[in-house]
């Protein structure tokens, strides 16, 4: 009966302390967000409203720091070592609804890689604050 006792407690504990995987950990990692990254920018590069904004970045640039930002606010190992937000967006006058239209292709490649709505959720939420970093309308 003691063992037994002990058994239980040792499962309870061991269950009390399991790690929470990080966001990034639980969609997959980096390969995901490539992937939802570079359906998304193909996407974006094609829109008649925003496309014109990054005419002159090259799609596979726009994709890797979009990558290892996201990586990085998600809880992942990566580095944004791009440009301030402030800088790399200034003098465009990006408006509302041009932020929305990126915003929308996002999620849209998010959904086709298969990740959930709570998932997808809980990463809008974490570029949510960039916002008034990019919109000067």
């Amino acid at each position: 009966m003691k063992n037994s006792i002990i058994f239980i407690i040792a499962l309870l504990l061991s269950a009390c302390s399991t790690t929470q995987n990080s966001l990034y950990e639980e969609i997959g990692g980096k390969e995901t967000l490539s992937n939802v990254f570079g359906l998304a920018v193909s996407r974006i590069y094609n829109d008649p409203t925003i496309g014109h904004y990054f005419k002159n970045v090259p799609k596979r640039h726009l994709r890797m720091h979009l990558t290892n930002q996201v990586c990085e606010l998600i809880g992942g190992p990566c580095k944004y070592d791009g440009e301030k937000m402030e800088t790399s967006h200034q003098g465009h006058n990006i408006s509302d609804k041009e932020f929305f239209i990126l915003v929308e292709y996002v999620q849209g490649a998010m959904r086709d890689i298969g990740l959930t709505p709570q998932q997808e959720n809980r990463i809008i939420a974490t570029l949510a604050p960039l916002k008034s970093k990019v919109v000067y309308r």
